[in-house]
């Protein structure tokens, strides 16, 4: 069963899901062209450092994800969950890094709705400006390990790609929607779940640390989450942020960052999230003109 968020009362009684569960969960989502060009670019350049390639390799959810669950699998029997894509990659070493691009090269010549979608793109770059300025205010905070928040922002919204893959006409419709409870409600009327929810599947599934799980579970509402509710309730301000500043598939009102709780709850001023995007802004834009 999936743990449904208290976000809004579920509608009664529920109607058959457009696209069963399962088949979600099975779902293999191509990592994008232009990232895979990049990475491939630098693996074949014996003067990139792999620290190049751990960068590059960082704003590609699909590979990312990839990477963590080979990285926290019984292959490597860690002591402790990894959570860091750096940490990820020490792991499992160049070569299986390099394997993994590669698959990733050959999946490109799939799934060409997703591939070519502009809603696509707007997903990837709001979860981009997520995870950059997650990992900016987790610095504000003193935090160690800035990347944990990083990966969580990263893959906050990766059910939305799993019901966009699966249902795209269906999906856009969810787009006329521009208030979040409005658009999570859509979502759970055509689908019988939302997205948080079927990206917390998706992690669990491929077995992701559990702080990755809770923080896309409750990234909409941190103060549900049972773990990891620090790293949730940054990546709920910096999900926020990116909306009001239009990385992302609808517009927020600055309103919402003044009665945030988790803006209250982590004792951030405006002048505190205003540095932690103005730190984030001009990364985001270079990446993203990088690959596409």
């Amino acid at each position: 069963m999936i743990p449904h968020t208290n976000q809004y009362e579920p509608p009664t009684p529920v109607l058959k899901p457009k696209v069963d569960i399962e088949t979600l969960l099975i779902t293999k989502l191509p990592p994008s062209p232009g990232s895979i060009m990049r990475i491939t670019t630098l693996l074949r350049d014996y003067n990139a450092s792999m620290r190049e390639v751990t960068q590059a390799i960082s704003y590609e959810p699909v590979l990312v994800v990839r990477i963590l669950r080979l990285a926290n699998s019984p292959v490597y029997a860690l002591e402790r969950n990894v959570t860091s894509i750096q940490a990820a990659i020490a792991a499992v070493g160049a070569k299986a890094v390099h394997d993994i691009v590669m698959i990733g090269l050959a999946s490109t010549t799939f799934s060409k709705e997703i591939k070519n979608s502009p809603i696509a793109k707007k997903i990837w770059e709001h979860s981009l400006a997520v995870a950059m300025t997650a990992r900016e205010l987790s610095k504000l905070l003193g935090m160690r390990g800035t990347e944990e928040a990083f990966t969580c922002g990263l893959l906050h919204d990766i059910g939305k790609l799993i019901l966009l893959s699966n249902d795209v006409e269906g999906y856009n419709s969810i787009l006329d929607f521009t208030e979040e409870n409005a658009m999570l409600r859509g979502e759970y009327d055509l689908y019988g779940y939302n997205h948080a929810e079927v990206g917390s599947l998706i992690a669990r599934r491929w077995n992701l640390p559990e702080e990755v799980y809770y923080s896309i579970l409750h990234h909409h509402n941190p103060s549900q989450s049972d773990q990891g509710s620090l790293v949730t309730h940054l990546v709920d301000i910096a999900d926020i942020m990116a909306n009001i500043k239009g990385y992302g598939l609808r517009l927020e009102d600055e309103a919402k960052l003044e009665t945030s709780e988790s803006v209250m709850k982590l004792g951030f001023s405006p002048a505190h999230l205003e540095a932690a995007w103005q730190n984030s802004e001009s990364n985001i834009n270079e990446v993203i003109k990088t690959f596409t």
